[in-house]
């Protein structure tokens, strides 16, 4: 059996209303535009806040070499008063020694001393071996005083030297130190002012890159959207637009999607209907037309069915020899025309457009019946296994036999050009538990794999131009699907194709 191509001429116009989803209905998996405007700028002001962060943490540093700096200014303040005091002290204890008559006595020289004290007990907090150098000093002094002389003078001169040396080497301690806060604030400051420019142009660099990114992305989007809106308006029906957003635009791509798919839906629907209706229309053609017949051929019928009556009547009284009357053979031939115009009228009977119970049987024979009239099927073997236990069944009866015919008309179609085997077409029902089968077999040419997994789409179709309205098996599906059942595609190329259709039994009353 063979699919069909769906073809539409004219325009459909309707209002959509409404959809399975909103055009803004956002779940838990979107993000809003306005999501991501709060998002974007809270991103902006954690990065200046990290920004300010950072070069706090580095202004504090600044703040702390400054202080140091601070605090060494005033350690060399008190070193300089420091070494003042020591050289008056020198200059007096030397003065004693070598000159016998100098001013220099013991108590000015403890005065100096007390000033060289006072200024290391300035420094001994942050220097705690200057305390030993308090007490050696307050020591010196009091010998200088109990006992006068040379040699005291001497030793307080040796302590007052030592003292010197200890003092140049905290002196040049304390200037190293100097020095390398002063590097170190030159390197905070750098670092700072680098820091701020890096940062600032790196923001501003990224910021304005993913507002870039995000804006074309957008409008690359809206422009897909916009074409994919045209094309739809125009007639595309095809593969839906790729949702690559989450957010208002994705949204709108999506009913955009929804809207070319119900569209899609509502067009193979009229198209269904309007094959629904033609075949309808061509039925009832058909049975004005076979009702007008019948009318004029049965009254001829009638007539030669009393001759015919009559000549046997003569026969029987031995009026008429066997080999000149014959009315048996009359008889039979208007059996056969009033067995035709009877198919006919029975076949196009209109049918409740709304499901009842009906004997699946009674309508294939009517349908096989009556189909065989078409040339295609004038030297088709038709082979009919019934099950004569089939229940009744809840359907549309004009359903069901217009997925019959269009069966049996794919059924001949594919079995025109076989050669080396009678063609024929096998029609079969039985019963199984919740369902009744109905099975139309053909040994035709049949389908490959790739042929019959797209036979029941709208749009395909292997006949040649011109030989069939192309929706045969789709529609056959969805009438099929709209009574509750289903069907099936099992075909073997060179072999032959086999339908199976699927209907439910109805429920049985307790």
């Amino acid at each position: 059996m063979q699919g069909g191509d769906l073809s539409l001429t004219g325009q459909l116009t309707y209002e959509l209303k409404g959809s399975g989803k909103s055009a803004l209905n956002i779940d838990g998996a979107r993000v809003s535009l306005r999501t991501k405007g709060i998002i974007a700028f809270i991103v902006v002001i954690l990065y200046v806040v990290v920004i300010g962060v950072t070069l706090a943490q580095q202004r504090a540093t600044l703040r702390a070499t400054v202080e140091q700096q601070r605090n060494m200014y005033q350690v060399e303040e008190a070193l300089g008063r420091l070494n003042s005091a020591m050289a008056y002290a020198i200059l007096n204890v030397n003065e004693a020694y070598s000159t016998p008559n100098s001013r220099a006595t013991a108590d000015t020289i403890a005065l100096d001393i007390g000033a060289v004290q006072a200024g290391l007990q300035g420094l001994s907090e942050r220097y705690p071996l200057m305390r030993q150098w308090v007490v050696r000093l307050d020591h010196s002094s009091a010998m200088i005083r109990a006992e006068w002389g040379n040699k005291r003078l001497v030793e307080l001169r040796e302590h007052l030297h030592e003292l010197v040396t200890r003092l140049d080497d905290v002196t040049s301690e304390v200037r190293n130190r100097q020095q390398a806060l002063t590097e170190d604030f030159r390197s905070v400051y750098d670092s700072i002012t680098l820091t701020s420019v890096v940062m600032g142009l790196a923001g501003a660099l990224i910021f304005g890159g993913v507002v870039i990114w995000f804006f074309s992305l957008m409008v690359r989007d809206i422009r897909k959207l916009q074409a994919r809106a045209t094309e739809v308006v125009t007639g595309y029906r095809g593969m839906p637009i790729e949702i690559t957003r989450h957010d208002e635009l994705g949204a709108l791509m999506e009913s955009v999607n929804n809207m070319q798919s119900e569209l899609r839906e509502r067009e193979r629907q009229l198209e269904i209907a309007r094959q629904q209706r033609f075949h309808q229309e061509k039925m009832a053609a058909i049975g004005s037309l076979a009702a007008t017949i019948a009318h004029e051929v049965n009254n001829p019928i009638a007539a030669i069915s009393g001759v015919a009556e009559a000549i046997q009547d003569q026969r029987i009284s031995n009026m008429c020899t066997a080999e000149r009357c014959r009315p048996e053979l009359i008889l039979e031939q208007t059996r056969r025309i009033s067995q035709i115009t009877r198919q006919l009228a029975e076949m196009t009977t209109p049918y409740s457009p709304e499901p009842q119970l009906l004997d699946l049987n009674a309508l294939l024979r009517r349908t096989c019946g009556f189909i065989r009239y078409d040339r295609r099927f004038g030297n088709i073997e038709f082979n009919l296994d019934l099950d004569s236990g089939m229940p009744a069944i809840n359907a549309v009866a004009d359903h069901l036999t217009q997925v019959l015919m269009n069966l049996l008309i794919n059924a001949a179609d594919a079995s025109r050009d076989i050669v080396g085997r009678e063609p024929s077409i096998g029609v079969a029902t039985r019963s199984s538990s919740g369902e009744v089968v109905l099975v139309v077999a053909d040994n035709g040419c049949g389908m490959d794999a790739p042929t019959m997994a797209r036979a029941f789409d709208e749009a395909f179709t292997t006949k040649p131009p011109g030989h069939g309205s192309g929706i045969g098996l789709f529609m056959c599906k969805s009438l099929i699907e709209a009574e509750g059942g289903r069907i099936e595609l099992d075909s073997t190329p060179g072999h032959g194709t086999r339908v199976s259709v699927y209907l439910p039994r109805p429920a049985t009353r307790a």
